[in-house]
């Protein structure tokens, strides 16, 4: 028992942050981000990090970094320049293919679906 508590006061926040996370978002059916492969077909849920968007020469469209506490995943739908209610720490689930793109798993124009409050705090694993 004083090992577990003893490691959570000592291990550094992100790390029990991503296990906190980790642990919401498994009760939402979705697969954990570090067992997607490249071509599978997935559900996977978190909190979005970071999005990009704009024009130039590298613009694909509104790319949203999603993280579950296992992982991230680039999350592209493709020719947008903005979507309504992606944004940097809200939760999100997407469901698509999984591919590669230099060296990161990036996921093109998912379905989604936009997320409330925290992961798991809801009834019944609702959000």
């Amino acid at each position: 028992m004083f090992r577990g508590l003893s490691s959570r006061l000592t291990a550094p926040l992100e790390s029990l942050d991503a296990v906190d996370l980790a642990g919401r978002v498994q009760g939402l059916c979705s697969s954990p981000v570090e067992s997607a492969q490249r071509g599978q077909l997935v559900t996977l849920a978190g909190r979005v990090r970071t999005v990009l968007s704009g024009g130039g020469e590298q613009f694909l469209g509104v790319t949203a970094e999603v993280y579950d506490g296992t992982g991230a995943v680039d999350v592209c739908w493709l020719g947008r320049r903005s979507i309504p209610g992606i944004d940097t720490g809200r939760f999100i689930k997407v469901t698509g293919r999984i591919g590669v793109r230099s060296g990161q798993k990036i996921m093109f124009n998912p379905r989604y679906e936009l997320l409330s409050g925290q992961p798991g705090a809801g009834r019944g694993g609702e959000v």
